[in-house]
């Protein structure tokens, strides 16, 4: 196995003082070292050692070739020049030439070792125990949508993380939502060759080597701050070991998350096939202890463009699922749909709002909540609730980032009455007559009636509202009756003055 200049004089700092060039090269083009022989030339590929006070350093540069001088008395202008080592002592050439072998050896052994695995269809994991002879330091395989494929000392010896997923556990979601915004991390992915992707203020900096699949970025080897350095020094060892994790993945299926739990492909089924059979459903779930007399409540998750591009549905189910008992977490059309069953969860409703709110805040998302139903026949309505919740709710209060199907209920059926036809041409058409009116002598009846019907056709209640006296409601009432001529005592006639006025206003505010 070939090595670079900057690898090998890194191993000889172990065993020996010495000065470098300030230039080394970290491409792999070096194999075994050889004692130099004068007046030989200085061929690309090889390690000459020679402790020859005689011996000149050539004119032109050499950036396939290492020096290394062994004598102890060298000028230091000679530090300058690319891929050479000084050692500052005394050293024989032979006992160099012993650690030079010894260094090439150990990555040969290794080297061999992961092909050996690789003949025996073994596992990335196995690939990357394999490696801690030579980079000791905390590594991962992880896929871009945080799927944890191999790890070592990652993220923390005592992490346990659901389902493999990275982004299920408090800690490593903070991780993943400082990665969400973090310009650097969304570039990475574009990235080719081994590169240092710096960290923020949660996540640690690391190694990278993007694993690429039909063209694009599917999986990162991560490498730690450890023993080793994260700069060019061990660059093209983490490429090699990436190309070789890369053949293991192309020749192995990963499994998907959805396929190994029953209930997510229970749901994906009734979420994505309009000719489910709900009644094979309904058994279905109840073979996985969710009963037909439990009850359930559905939360979509809107996600932004944020979590598009950098994949992050994968980690929110899973987080979801990591805190909330009893929950099913899916993805669906690039949202996060979750059922809850609320007879096993451990929770309140309350409890369960609470624990999502801050997540979905911090997160930049935004929740629409079905209401709670009993059985297997709701799931389907129960999402139409929950998207409802999101559209309504989103523009009728858009700086709130959570939404209930009970808050909304009403702006949603007047939003459905005005569909076809606009609020002027539905609402009741006497009290139409009566705003213009009130508009043009500004006689305030329009007002006046709506404090009455608001207040159970109490004259006292209303006159208070509006604070005048008594007789001067009366006056008034006894006009709005006459231009109205409906009795509005019968409660058809008040629903209907009622919802007229929740159609006017819509307009109104439809308007500005």
């Amino acid at each position: 196995m070939k090595l670079s200049a900057q690898l090998i004089v890194y191993h000889l700092r172990q065993s020996f003082p010495l000065t470098a060039s300030s230039w080394l090269s970290y491409e792999p083009h070096l194999e075994y070292p050889v004692f130099y022989q004068s007046p030989e030339s200085l061929a690309d590929g090889k390690i000459y050692l020679t402790d020859d006070t005689d011996f000149l350093i050539p004119s032109h540069h050499l950036s396939k070739t290492l020096v290394i001088l062994t004598g102890g008395s060298r000028y230091l202008e000679e530090e300058d020049y690319p891929n050479l080592c000084i050692l500052k002592e005394a050293v024989s050439p032979a006992r160099v030439l012993s650690v030079l072998q010894e260094i090439f050896q150990k990555y040969e052994k290794w080297n061999q070792e992961l092909f050996q695995l690789i003949l025996e269809q073994s596992s990335v994991q196995k690939l990357i125990d394999a490696t801690k002879t030579i980079i000791p330091n905390p590594m991962a395989i992880i896929g871009l949508d945080f799927t944890l494929i191999a790890s070592r000392d990652y993220p923390d010896p005592d992490t346990e993380l659901k389902d493999a997923i990275f982004g299920s556990t408090e800690e490593t979601q903070n991780i993943v939502n400082s990665l969400k915004h973090d310009i650097n991390y969304t570039e990475a992915q574009y990235r080719t060759g081994y590169f240092y992707y710096p960290g923020n203020h949660t996540a640690p900096p690391s190694l990278c080597v993007n694993i690429r699949r039909s063209g694009k970025t599917g999986y990162r080897l991560l490498i730690r701050p450890g023993e080793i350095p994260l700069d060019d020094t061990f660059g093209f060892i983490a490429e090699h070991l990436a190309s070789l994790i890369s053949h293991i993945l192309s020749t192995k299926a990963v499994p998907e998350r959805d396929a190994l739990y029953p209930l997510h492909q229970i749901f994906h089924n009734l979420l994505t096939n309009p000719k489910a059979d709900y009644v094979e459903i309904s058994h279905q779930l109840t073979e996985n202890g969710w009963m037909s007399a439990h009850s359930y409540q559905c939360i979509l998750i809107k996600t932004g463009i944020l979590d598009w591009k950098n994949l992050t549905l994968k980690s929110i189910c899973s987080y979801i699922e990591n805190f909330i008992p009893a929950s099913c977490a899916l993805e669906h059309r690039g949202n996060v749909v979750v059922y809850i069953n609320l007879n096993l969860c451990e929770l309140t409703l309350d409890e369960i709002s609470q624990k999502l709110a801050g997540f979905i805040r911090d997160s930049l998302l935004n929740a629409g909540y079905s209401r709670v139903m009993l059985g297997h026949f709701n799931f389907q309505r129960q999402y139409v609730q929950a998207s409802i919740s999101i559209q309504v709710g989103s523009r009728k209060n858009p700086t709130s980032w959570i939404h209930h199907f009970n808050d909304i209920a009403l702006p949603y059926i007047l939003e459905q009455i005005t569909s076809k036809l606009p609020a002027y041409m539905i609402c009741h058409e006497k009290l139409l007559k009566l705003k213009y009116q009130d508009e043009e002598t500004d006689s305030q009846l329009y007002e006046t009636l709506r404090a009455y019907l608001q207040n159970q056709q109490s004259a006292t209640k209303t006159a208070a509202a509006l604070y005048i006296h008594r007789s001067t409601f009366l006056y008034r009432l006894e006009k709005i009756e006459k231009l109205l001529k409906s009795d509005l005592s019968d409660p058809d006639e008040q629903l209907y003055l009622m919802l007229s006025f929740y159609l006017m206003d819509q307009e109104e505010r439809s308007k500005k």
